[in-house]
C-alpha cells in the first residue's frame, strides 16, 4: 500500500471517475478531453506519494511512461473512429511510434529521477518545483510528438 487508508479510498473513487470519464470521452469522441482522466490518475499518484512522504519513487518513470502510452492509445482509438484507410503497415508504424514514445518517456523520467536523487535538495518548494518541471517536460514531449507523429 502506497498511502494511508483514507487516501487509498479516495484514490479508488477518483480512479473509477477517471475510467468512466475516459470511456465517455472515447464514446463521445472529444479529443480535447482525452488528457483529463489521465491527469486525474496522475493526481491520485501524486497524492499517494505526498501522503506516503517517500523521498523518491523508483516506479515513477514506469508510471510516466504508462500515462504517455495510455494517452497515445486513447488518441489512436479516436483516430480509428474516422474509418479512414491508411497505407499497408500504418498500424505497425504507429505501434512502433507509440512504443518508442513510451520508451522515451521512461528514459526522460528516469533521467529526471536520477538528477533529483543526485541533487537531494530538501523542502516542499523544491519538490513541487521539480515535479512541475518534470511534468512540463513530459507534456512538451507529448505535445511535440502529437504534432510530429504518424497521424499528425
Amino acid at each position: 500500500m502506497r498511502a494511508g487508508h483514507g487516501v487509498e479510498h479516495a484514490g479508488l473513487r477518483v480512479a473509477a471517475v477517471a475510467v468512466v470519464g475516459l470511456v465517455v470521452v472515447l464514446a463521445v469522441g472529444v479529443p480535447g478531453l482525452v488528457p483529463v482522466p489521465f491527469l486525474l490518475v496522475g493526481g491520485i499518484y501524486a497524492a499517494q506519494l505526498v501522503a506516503d512522504d517517500a523521498p523518491l519513487d523508483a516506479a515513477a518513470p514506469a508510471f510516466a511512461a504508462g500515462l504517455v502510452v495510455g494517452v497515445e492509445l486513447a488518441y489512436w482509438s479516436l483516430d480509428e473512429r474516422d474509418g479512414a484507410k491508411g497505407e499497408p503497415g500504418d498500424d505497425l508504424r504507429r505501434s512502433a511510434y507509440v512504443a518508442g514514445l513510451g520508451l522515451a518517456a521512461l528514459l526522460v523520467a528516469a533521467v529526471v529521477l536520477a538528477l533529483v536523487d543526485a541533487v537531494r535538495a530538501r523542502g516542499l518548494g523544491v519538490d513541487v518545483a521539480g515535479a512541475a518541471a518534470a511534468s512540463l517536460a513530459l507534456l512538451a514531449v507529448v505535445l511535440f510528438a502529437r504534432g510530429r507523429g504518424p497521424a499528425g
